[in-house]
């Protein structure tokens, strides 16, 4: 993580004079609520299932196939917001005024672990399937550059304007407000905590890779907010492939089921 905070340092630098000017607005009476962070809903592995090996301590489930383990852990809310040392910048969730805080994604973390092979390539993609046969692919770097840079910043009520963390599904509006300074209402988008918010995204994103005997890719899988009726789940990695020395591949593809349980 402490990539992330570099560079979130720097550019916190490099924008400084520019963020400035964007963010002078009116700044209306009234203190908001600390945000409040809990676990409403957490998820779990289902024991049993693809002979999975289950860490009781984190959460984490693990499969292996020839030679390569595939492990997700899933996020709750907490443990979003700890992500970032700062709740402006955080790209997962979103902050009511009362301090209330709700998650935005469905977030897994995922690592890709080449045990001994020659070589393994994985790719970036995911599915998401839920018990009502609802299926969602993981968002892509490509779908949150073009969300962000649809933001638009003309726009001074944030209200009216949005912020782009909400995909508009399960129950949520497509347009929420945001309050970038818990020490004040703002009425302006913060595009300073746009930018960084960028930031975390990118730095934490699972990414395809060619992975040589050894190696690891670890990252997050990010989906849109499931709806608390989809109980059970499957995440599904579809495309591993080993590479042998005669250039043949096997291709694997890894699941994994949780549930999503209220506390």
């Amino acid at each position: 993580m402490s990539r992330t905070k570099d560079r979130i340092q720097f550019r916190y630098q490099r924008i400084g004079g520019i963020g400035m000017f964007l963010l002078i607005g009116t700044l209306l009476a009234g203190c908001a609520v600390p945000p409040q962070p809990s676990v409403d809903v957490y998820m779990e592995p289902i024991a049993g299932r693809f002979n999975a090996h289950i860490n009781p301590e984190t959460g984490a489930a693990t499969v292996e196939k020839k030679g390569v383990a595939v492990t997700i852990k899933p996020f709750d809310e907490v443990e979003l917001f700890a992500l970032t040392e700062d709740p402006r910048v955080n790209p997962y969730l979103f902050v009511q005024k009362n301090g209330a805080v709700e998650p935005i994604y469905t977030v897994f973390d995922i690592t890709v672990h080449n045990r001994e092979n020659r070589r393994v390539l994985v790719d970036d993609a995911a599915i998401l399937i839920d018990r009502n046969g609802g299926q969602y692919a993981n968002l892509s770097n490509d779908y949150f550059d073009a969300l962000y840079d649809n933001v638009d910043l003309s726009q001074h009520n944030t209200w009216e304007a949005g912020y782009p963390y909400m995909p508009g599904r399960a129950g949520f509006p497509s347009t929420y407000g945001y309050y970038p300074d818990y020490g004040h209402y703002q009425s302006y988008i913060d595009a300073e905590a746009l930018a960084l918010g960028r930031i975390v995204i990118e730095d934490h994103i699972f990414e395809g890779a060619k992975l040589f005997s050894g190696a690891k890719r670890g990252g997050f899988l990010i989906f849109d907010r499931l709806e608390s009726a989809a109980t059970d789940i499957r995440i599904v990695v579809p495309h591993v492939r080993i590479v042998h020395p005669d250039g043949k591949e096997d291709k694997l593809e890894f699941k994994i089921d949780f549930r999503q349980v209220l506390p």
